[in-house]
């Protein structure tokens, strides 16, 4: 039974996308079926530039329609801020699928006036694919994950703030085209009285990249904005980050290959190989995707 709000705030919904024909109607239908009440939030789809059909999916629906041409998740969230006009701001990605209860949830959270942000919970669809399979294994429940990491932060596929709070902190940094979730946390900690919590029933699912390359592609992403993040950080006077060895690639190459030997004499599992294979990929990408992002961030910061 859902578990209704006495005088619930109006809410805005932003959900940047590029390119999602293929998820973003699941997300928007899973959105409009929230049992929150349909007057008192409003919906706002910012399309970063799509190419495909993901317009024609956008505009079947009753939500708002934005066209943000700057490139960038950053940029397109800014938009949704820009235009949105509820006292709480929740953003979803275009690839999950929030629960019937999620913005229900999310809500209550803020009963306490002292939280400024909500993190709600991130669980997978159900895997298909080896790398959907190994996503959901390595990530586990990576918003718990996050709101317990130090600094804490909200990852924003479900995350909420107060509409006085990112007017405080400042929205997303356009500069950081990954990790921006991590940069705002920071800013959250350093510049705002309220804290962060964590909603374990405000439930979004997300799809984890299906194909081997989408896999190390997200990973290279992540790693580059890890040392957007550091370069950043080093910039304002801390301690600079060093990025991972090439030891550890050494490192996750040779337990790859006896994982494959066991695997070979039938002693081992698929599970193992899978596990061994994509550490491999990973390990790669973080020592690729760090350099990067802390060469492209030094020369930001250092021109600003």
């Amino acid at each position: 039974m859902a578990r209704t709000l006495t005088n619930p705030p109006f809410v805005s919904v932003v959900v940047p996308v590029r390119d999602g024909e293929s998820t973003i109607a699941d997300c928007l239908d899973a959105i409009l079926a929230t049992d929150y009440p349909a007057e008192d939030r409003e919906i706002l789809v910012v399309d970063n530039g799509s190419s495909d059909g993901t317009a024609l999916e956008i505009h079947a629906r009753p939500v708002r329609y934005l066209y943000e041409p700057r490139r960038g998740v950053s940029n397109a969230r800014n938009r949704g801020i820009a235009e949105s006009r509820g006292e709480i701001i929740s953003f979803v990605d275009a690839d999950c699928i929030v629960e019937p209860q999620w913005l229900t949830e999310v809500v209550r959270a803020f009963d306490d006036p002292e939280v400024g942000c909500v993190a709600g919970d991130l669980q997978h669809v159900p895997p298909d694919s080896a790398a959907e399979r190994q996503a959901a294994r390595m990530l586990g429940n990576w918003q718990r994950f996050a709101v317990a990491s130090n600094p804490p932060y909200a990852i924003t596929a479900n995350a909420s703030f107060r509409r006085d709070v990112l007017d405080e902190i400042g929205g997303f940094d356009p500069h950081m085209t990954r990790a921006q979730d991590v940069e705002l946390g920071l800013r959250f900690r350093e510049r705002s009285d309220r804290h962060l919590t964590y909603a374990e029933r405000a439930v979004a699912r997300h799809r984890n990249r299906s194909t081997q390359l989408g896999f190390f592609r997200q990973q290279l992403g992540w790693a580059y904005g890890a040392g957007l993040v550091a370069a950043k950080f080093a910039s304002l006077g801390g301690e600079p980050v060093k990025p991972p060895k090439a030891k550890e690639i050494w490192l996750s190459a040779r337990g790859a290959l006896l994982v494959l030997a066991v695997c070979a004499r039938g002693r081992g599992r698929a599970e193992w190989l899978e596990d061994a294979w994509f550490n491999l990929l990973r390990q790669i990408a973080w020592w690729a995707g760090s350099r990067a992002g802390l060469r492209r961030g030094a020369r930001i910061w250092t021109s600003i």
